[in-house]
């Protein structure tokens, strides 16, 4: 009885489906994990950042300023003209402790820290339904002292938000490249096997046999090449992650130590081996048809 051995697994171009299946799925699977931490981290910078600025007072301000104030003076007075500014809803002075962890990521935790001039900073939170002035804002502030600044996450926030939006499309165009070039090397392998084993078909065409019974015997057989190679490129693809993920635990670097796999991720990881065998399926299927199609 003829079985679904049509595409052999030692012979022909049919024996090099499951690791280009397998590396196919390796790159889909770095493509689709980037585009979704990319993502993610987006979101956790939007809300980290949104509806947030910082207000920095340069430490020059211990001397007295033109008018006599000292740093202690300048930096109630803002606070102060902060809590009354429309749209502010929270204001908070950091400690120098909490200045030295947010610097740490970036100079290390040696002395330096302690020989810098760290400036004061101020953290505050706008009303999302109402933004403040910061125009009208930043002359209140200079009238109050020199050296006090604001810094607007927004904008470096739109920046970031923007690049990570083109690098997610670029990894949704890599994906798509990805399947283009699994799909071709499916109908290469299926129209080999298919001109290997011409007589075979053209004997169960005399027979009686339907295209489609055909069709399957193919399909079938792609199927389970494509599912073995899938498993192996999800194995490697795993192996890579867990040596990268150890990599990024060791480093000091604040937009990476927050990033971690959903179980969303996960189950898009796990779910590979199955797209791969299904992709290869339907297009073995599909050329064997166009293939018959061309010989009746």
């Amino acid at each position: 009885m003829i079985g679904p051995d049509l595409i052999p697994d030692s012979q022909g171009a049919g024996r090099f489906l499951p690791w280009v299946v397998a590396v196919m799925v390796f790159f889909a699977a770095l493509a689709g994990l980037v585009g979704l931490v990319l993502h993610q981290a987006t979101e956790t910078w939007s809300d980290d950042l949104s509806n947030t600025i910082t207000v920095e007072i340069s430490n020059r301000t211990e001397t007295n300023d033109s008018k006599g104030n000292d740093a202690t003076t300048i930096i109630a007075t803002t606070i102060q003209t902060l809590n009354d500014t429309p749209g502010v809803i929270e204001v908070r002075l950091l400690k120098n402790s909490e200045i030295v962890k947010l610097l740490q990521p970036w100079l290390g935790s040696g002395d330096i820290l302690s020989e810098l001039p760290l400036p004061y900073l101020i953290d505050v939170k706008l009303s999302p339904s109402r933004q403040p002035n910061l125009s009208k804002l930043v002359k209140q502030l200079n009238e109050i002292g020199p050296g006090i600044q604001i810094d607007d996450h927004k904008i470096h926030l739109g920046k970031l938000v923007r690049l990570s939006q083109s690098l997610q499309w670029t990894m949704i165009a890599c994906l798509a490249m990805i399947c283009f070039a699994t799909c071709a090397v499916v109908i290469f392998g299926t129209k080999s096997a298919f001109s290997a084993h011409m007589e075979i078909v053209e004997l169960l065409h005399i027979m009686g046999a339907r295209d489609g019974y055909i069709a399957r015997l193919f399909l079938w057989r792609a199927m389970v090449m494509g599912l073995q190679g899938g498993f192996i490129g999800l194995a490697v693809t795993a192996a890579a992650f867990f040596v990268l993920w150890r990599l990024i635990g060791d480093l000091e670097a604040p937009l990476l130590n927050n990033l971690i796999l959903t179980p969303l991720c996960l189950l898009m990881l796990a779910a590979l081996p199955f797209l791969a065998a299904f992709l290869t399926a339907v297009t073995a299927r599909q050329t064997v048809l166009r293939e018959l199609l061309r010989i009746s």
